[in-house]
């Protein structure tokens, strides 16, 4: 069995509860390019994929209108964090339970926005390095955040967890050889964790511990 000494956490539906920040900057990033081709509500059902993916692939846009509308999204996405941050039920009760392990985050949010938000909704004190999507060359999917935080913790990716809501966090996960747990209570749906051979599913915060003390059966956790 291998050894987890390390868990690595999304933010946008597994952290925090983020829906209508996001869906907000989604709408402002098409309005300032006078595009409205698909609505933030719809687009929610990607939380997860790089805004960048969303926009050219599902929006159609790119040249200067990519860049403009992905700069005006991380302009309000980051402007939200003021409003609050809403950690989901159990999750502060959860990192507090998991301090035998190294927890870091791994987001494709901006790293100053990861920050922000974490420090507002009163987190980022559990974390000993947040790794955001300007952190890195390649977001998730890709497993490169996952490698460069797994070497920031002084670890190997093959002992480290990562847990998430959607296929992009499994697909990252697996592509490094780190193991992955999905959770339900997010933006992803069960169907698609399945379908990108997640590892371990959870529905709650709390049993993530019990989870992650099963799996290192050798620590005193």
């Amino acid at each position: 069995m291998r050894r987890i000494l390390s868990v690595l956490f999304d933010i946008d539906g597994t952290l925090l509860d983020t829906r209508d920040a996001w869906i907000a900057a989604f709408d402002a990033g098409l309005a300032t390019i006078h595009r409205a081709s698909l609505t933030g509500a719809v687009a929610a059902q990607w939380i997860g994929t790089p805004i960048e993916v969303i926009y050219a692939e599902r929006c159609g846009l790119s040249g200067d209108d990519l860049t403009k509308a992905v700069r005006r999204f991380q302009q309000v996405e980051a402007e939200s964090v003021r409003e609050g941050m809403r950690p989901y039920p159990g999750v502060r009760e959860a990192l507090a339970s998991l301090d035998r392990w190294k927890l870091a985050v791994v987001t494709n949010k901006r790293h100053d926005t990861a920050v922000e938000a974490l420090r507002v909704a009163g987190l980022l004190a559990f974390f000993v390095l947040v790794l955001g999507g300007d952190s890195v060359s390649r977001k998730k999917p890709s497993p490169e955040p996952v490698l460069q935080a797994a070497a920031g913790l002084s670890v190997q990716a093959a002992e480290c967890a990562v847990v998430g809501d959607t296929e992009n966090d499994v697909r990252a996960a697996k592509d490094a050889g780190a193991l992955s747990i999905g959770v339900t209570w997010g933006y992803g749906t069960r169907a698609r964790l399945e379908a990108a051979g997640v590892d371990y599913l959870i529905e709650t915060p709390d049993a993530l511990p019990p989870l992650l003390r099963a799996l290192t059966p050798n620590r005193a956790a």
